[in-house]
């Protein structure tokens, strides 16, 4: 493997600066067409697109990835070893040391108490409560089998630290897990599944994402903080997502920080979920100026772990938010535009500083000209969107882009792709001012299937 170069760690860096790969296939360069998501298909393609993206958190300044599907998305086989063919371990032990190789750590994604045990709820009575995608959190059967998964995954893989999910599939609301609030629920379940583990492997990395922790649009009460402070003893870092807005009322983070034994985190702010099943240049949406101005806000009230959004490198804005993502976490306190500037010159190679400034102000333009027309949700802000979806992830058709159909009124979506058809001039001038004009390129095909969407 040829060498890469990383950008140099400041004393502002994010203790925690972790690539949230999610899905596999998430970070693939080609579509998956005609595919329910999640898809956990490990092909050559898959592969590919993993290794391009570990290269890119690399010299970004990423120092850890988090990745779900690996081995399974939601069927362990009640036989756990038998889930996954002997071929899929071999490939998911090469990625593991082609992502060490790059110097990055690999957090498994793993589904606690859901996410994974359908077979088994379905074969097992004794962990059934009323949800049929969640095993029952108060049933001994359930944490035996939560067991026997960790047990499996410590003895077979070299993975560096789990990423913890109980919430996002919902939880049983039977009789007796009734009792518990929503957030001592999950946070019980994490924190006993974190010590489980912790015990068997003490240099494991352990964070839990709150995601589907609590209604969307809802905070969670300062009498439910003593759960959160409880699961933090047993973790290196809470990230608390912003899928439609914080779990923790943002006026109240730095306090609540301040409270944690471990550290606290985000998504970044903003991000746009990449549909398995598009094309990977239908869509091109900028958001580096958000993502730089919530980093320094959260940094300045005591965070120190970011679980940031990847996808398919090949889409230009993809590659850019990622490679801006990385720098800034790496040196929260350099310039947004200066971090802006270095990436368009190391992925562009621009002739001359004006055709940097000019590519930047693209990117400024294209993020500008979305966010003006976007309409957020009430509880979110500009500032911090949240996760953008740009086409339902249910269904086999690629699906409509309902990011520009839902998500715009029909004044809004014409000066969306008004603003974009005037960057087309200046890429066209651009392509010959950069080194890298294939990229250019790809920023132009981006735009116009934009565009296609509206005509």
């Amino acid at each position: 493997m040829d060498s890469i170069r990383k950008p140099a760690i400041a004393p502002t860096s994010y203790t925690f600066r972790v690539a949230q790969g999610v899905w596999i296939n998430d970070m693939r360069d080609s579509a998956l067409p005609n595919r329910q998501w999640p898809c956990v298909e490990l092909d050559r393609q898959a592969r590919d697109g993993l290794r391009a993206s570990f290269r890119l958190q690399a010299e970004s300044g990423f120092n850890s990835v988090t990745l779900f599907g690996l081995l399974t998305a939601s069927l362990w086989s009640p036989d756990i070893p038998h889930t996954v063919s002997p071929e899929r371990v071999e490939m998911v032990r090469t990625i593991l040391a082609e992502a060490h190789a790059f110097g990055l750590k690999v957090l498994y994604g793993l589904g606690v108490y859901s996410w994974g045990f359908d077979h088994i709820i379905v074969q097992d009575a004794a962990v059934r409560g009323d949800n049929p995608r969640a095993m029952c959190g108060t049933r001994p059967e359930s944490r035996q089998w939560m067991q026997r998964v960790v047990d499996y995954l410590l003895a077979e893989f070299a993975f560096d630290g789990f990423h913890l999910e109980a919430a996002d599939l919902g939880r049983c609301n039977c009789t007796t897990c009734s009792c518990e609030s929503d957030t001592a629920y999950y946070s019980r379940l994490n924190a006993e599944t974190a010590a489980t583990i912790r015990r068997a492997s003490p240099d494991a990395v352990l964070m839990v994402n709150m995601c589907g922790y609590l209604p969307p649009g809802t905070t969670v009460p300062r009498n439910d903080w003593p759960h959160l402070q409880a699961l933090s003893k047993e973790l290196d870092f809470l990230i608390d997502p912003g899928h439609t807005a914080p779990f923790i009322e943002p006026s109240l983070r730095r306090q609540f920080v301040g409270s944690l034994s471990c550290a606290l985190g985000t998504s970044g702010g903003v991000w746009v979920y990449p549909p398995q099943r598009w094309q990977r240049l239908r869509w091109f949406i900028p958001y580096t100026q958000r993502t730089g101005r919530h980093l320094e806000a959260l940094h300045a009230d005591g965070g120190r772990a970011v679980e940031y959004y990847m996808g398919p490198t090949r889409n230009p804005g993809v590659e850019l938010n990622v490679a801006f993502g990385g720098r800034k976490l790496a040196g929260v306190g350099r310039d947004n535009q200066d971090v802006l500037l270095e990436v368009i010159d190391e992925l562009y190679h621009p002739r001359t500083t004006a055709a940097a400034s000019d590519l930047a102000a693209v990117f400024e333009e294209a993020e500008a000209a979305f966010f003006a027309n976007y309409q957020l949700r009430p509880e979110t802000s500009d500032e911090t969107p949240g996760q953008i979806h740009l086409t339902p992830l249910s269904g086999r058709r690629p699906g409509p882009p309902i990011y520009l159909r839902d998500s715009m009124a029909a004044p809004g979506r014409l000066d969306y792709c008004r603003r974009l058809q005037a960057l087309l001039p200046d890429l066209d001038r651009l392509a010959t001012q950069c080194r890298s004009g294939g990229r250019i390129a790809r920023i132009r095909r981006c735009i116009r299937s934009v565009l296609g969407e509206q005509a």
